[in-house]
């Protein structure tokens, strides 16, 4: 799990170091101080060797680029790709920190002109596309991992090893849920059934009727080659769980995302969404016993003073949990970081925490 956290010149955050992650911790500040940009840059950290990993983000974001090199450009601090962005984890026992940096004109052609066929060299001199190159690396202080982005000669984006050290690539699990993003039903099947085969869909059942008591059951129906949840309910009909709302949908994703992905980390933004104020306590009472049970990390952001209400009062003072509060002082992006009992000591004073 990831206990620590420094971020240089990640798109808003130009040098955040957050001294305390959690198991559970909740994110939170006002907007635009980059409580969305931290997620992102844990994200990236643990799926740098991807060639899609800046296509994933910009979908989490809604995001769309009109050309492929605006994919990455934007994750650059202020959007000024002269800057290298330094991201450095630490996790129980290990550290690793991710370099990203973009290279232009005749030494981007010279690096990439080496590593292509002979007869691509004319399309390399006439392809603008390729005047530049994203390079990323990663460290663990005794080796190096390092790969080049670039646009293709078919106009797609390739990567290329430079110095390959697959042990770096080797990263704890990272699923991102985004504010409105969640997983297909054919994917959110596919999950539950793994939990239904190990034992633990009572865990999910019994989270969804928190908003829905007549819920007896969860079972995975194909019809004409769709496969899709349905619930059942007391009097024994059967829904389709698409249908019953946008939160109970939502805490569906969120149980699976976290059960079915023991010792992993699962990244939440805006986990208030979809969810009525005076839920927040019953629906982070389940969202820890989960992340417990699979020993999984959940790093989530909230703008909600309820929710952060709702997650003291349901988790208590328990060591697992924890709150970094983002601030800008001076045009500088900084985190407060708060153990489970120095926030509840801050609610119960009616101090401002958002």
């Amino acid at each position: 799990m990831i206990n620590e956290l420094s971020i240089k010149n990640f798109k808003i955050l130009r040098d955040l170091h957050v001294s305390k992650v959690y198991p559970i911790t909740l994110i939170s500040g006002k907007n635009n101080v980059g409580k969305s940009t931290v997620l992102e840059a844990i994200f990236f950290s643990n799926s740098y060797a991807q060639v899609d990993s800046f296509v994933k983000l910009n979908m989490i974001r809604g995001a769309q680029a009109s050309t492929i090199t605006e994919l990455w450009k934007s994750y650059f601090s202020l959007a000024s790709s002269d800057q290298t962005i330094r991201l450095k984890i630490n996790e129980e026992g290990s550290a690793k920190t991710v370099s990203v940096s973009l290279e232009n004109g005749k030494k981007a052609d010279k690096q990439i002109e080496e590593r292509l066929p002979a007869t691509d060299t004319l399309k390399l001199s006439n392809n603008n596309a390729l005047g530049q190159y994203l390079s990323v690396s990663a460290t663990d202080g005794t080796v190096k991992d390092t790969l080049l982005f670039y646009i293709g000669l078919d106009g797609k984006l390739q990567t290329e090893d430079k110095n390959s050290h697959n042990l770096l690539r080797i990263c704890t699990f990272t699923q991102y849920l985004g504010s409105k993003v969640g997983y297909g039903s054919a994917n959110l099947a596919e999950l539950y059934g793994k939990l239904d085969l190990e034992g633990k869909s009572n865990i999910v059942i019994e989270a969804l009727r928190l908003f829905d008591s007549n819920i007896t059951d969860i079972k995975t129906i194909v019809q004409n080659g769709i496969v899709k949840l349905y619930v059942t309910l007391n009097n024994g009909n059967k829904m389709p769980i698409d249908y019953m709302g946008d939160g109970i949908n939502k805490l569906m994703s969120i149980c699976v995302a976290i059960l079915a992905n023991p010792h992993g980390i699962i990244l939440m933004d805006e986990i208030e969404n979809g969810f009525h104020y005076t839920m927040h306590d019953k629906i982070w009472k389940v969202i820890f016993q989960a992340a417990i049970e699979a020993n999984t990390q959940v790093i989530a952001t909230t703008h909600s003073y309820e929710c952060i209400q709702g997650a003291s009062d349901a988790i208590g003072i328990d060591s697992r949990f924890g709150y970094v509060r983002l601030d800008s002082i001076n045009d500088q992006i900084v985190a407060k970081c708060m153990n489970a009992e120095q926030l509840k000591m801050a609610l119960d004073s009616a101090l401002e925490v958002r």
